[in-house]
């Protein structure tokens, strides 16, 4: 076993001055080291706190749909503004069956041109209890033409720009309406509707 040296030349270490080497060391250690050793710690902890906070901001936005891009930014709250106050209130007080989907959709849209917007009154109706999306598409090519987003209950899309461009002339085609679970988002069913669309020019 060795003696630990001062500065002075002792074999002792004053009994004033405590000797801050480290075992095995034979130079002073730096009086800085532990407050460095805490800050460090508590820098660490503190990035921790701020990933785990995003993580949970971030899961919470997700799950609220985040959603967002599964929604439809166009649908606006309330059912068709064509309906009177009867029908509205009618469609209010329907007792749907459990199970049953209603769908809405004007029979016959008209485009002024393939760029133009057409009102189609897509609704998913109060009494619905599914979030839906629409697509339509031309019978004879097959060609989806039109893919909304979600659109919740008792929300309304009036009208729809056609995705791919159609020439002049009449078009039979078919809206399906895929049903979705309001909170885990899974698909539950489809239900179709045959409707005409029209490019005036």
């Amino acid at each position: 076993m060795t003696d630990q040296v001062n500065m002075t030349g002792s074999s002792t270490p004053s009994p004033q001055m405590p000797m801050q080497t480290p075992s095995g060391s034979g130079q002073p250690a730096p009086m800085q080291q532990a407050p460095k050793k805490h800050t460090k710690r508590n820098i660490i902890i503190a990035v921790i706190c701020v990933v785990v906070a995003a993580a949970v901001v971030f899961a919470i936005w997700w799950f609220r749909g985040g959603a967002s891009t599964f929604y439809d930014s166009s649908a606006q709250e309330g059912q068709a503004s064509y309906k009177t106050a009867e029908e509205i209130q009618a469609e209010l007080d329907r007792q749907i069956a459990e199970g049953m989907l209603n769908i809405s959709i004007a029979s016959i849209i008209n485009f002024e041109n393939s760029s133009s917007p057409g009102l189609a009154y897509i609704e998913n109706v109060p009494s619905n209890k599914y979030v839906l999306r629409v697509a339509i598409t031309v019978d004879s090519t097959g060609e989806t033409v039109y893919q909304s987003g979600g659109i919740r209950p008792n929300n309304t899309i009036e009208q729809i720009m056609l995705s791919q461009p159609l020439q002049q002339g009449t078009y039979p085609a078919t809206a399906t309406f895929t049903a979705y679970d309001p909170d885990s988002l899974n698909e539950v069913g489809q239900a179709s509707a045959r409707i005409t669309l029209n490019v005036l020019n």
